[in-house]
């Protein structure tokens, strides 16, 4: 059988139920393709939950094929770990990443401890998703908490400097 690249779209919410039903997509895509030797991921997503994000990064990484993620128009937020769990990262020249502060909905009334381990968590992952993203490209990690904390637009050359895009396509 010859080796055929598997190509898959990304869109949508970064949460539970869009993220289940792409890592079953991506299962019976790899299942369907077993000598694929790149897996290219086009991706545009506002964003979502980062707990989720950061499993499929994981799992992403854990794959035998070589992963290959695209920028097709803005990766937000949360949506960005799952760009960075390519090994090949590209950018179209009009896309945009955004990069912000770790956010929590809470409901409900809390005590101060309570709102003290929320921190404590926020905090962690801020550590864990600047972890991911200095590991992937040319930057500290100190270099992304500083755009997360205060909330900042990378163009596809700001992020190929950063070493977040490995190349940006021209398009024709």
């Amino acid at each position: 059988m010859l080796n055929s690249d598997i190509k898959i779209s990304f869109t949508g919410g970064v949460n539970e139920e869009n993220i289940r039903s792409f890592m079953n997509e991506l299962k019976h895509a790899v299942d369907e393709s077993p000598n694929a030797t790149t897996l290219t991921i086009y991706i545009s997503s506002l964003g979502g939950n980062i707990d989720i994000a950061v499993e499929l990064f994981h799992f992403l990484k854990l794959l035998d094929c070589k992963v290959r993620t695209v920028n097709t128009s803005y990766v937000n937020s949360a949506a960005i770990i799952i760009f960075a769990a390519g090994k090949e990262r590209i950018s179209l020249p009009c896309s945009s990443f955004y990069v912000h502060s770790i956010t929590k909905n809470l409901n409900g009334n809390f005590t101060a401890d309570d709102l003290l381990r929320e921190a404590k968590e926020i905090a962690a992952n801020t550590d864990k998703i600047a972890t991911i993203l200095a590991g992937i490209s040319n930057k500290h990690k100190s270099y992304w908490k500083r755009l997360m904390k205060k909330g900042y637009l990378l163009t596809p050359q700001k992020a190929k400097e950063a070493g977040l895009v490995n190349d940006i396509l021209e398009c024709k």
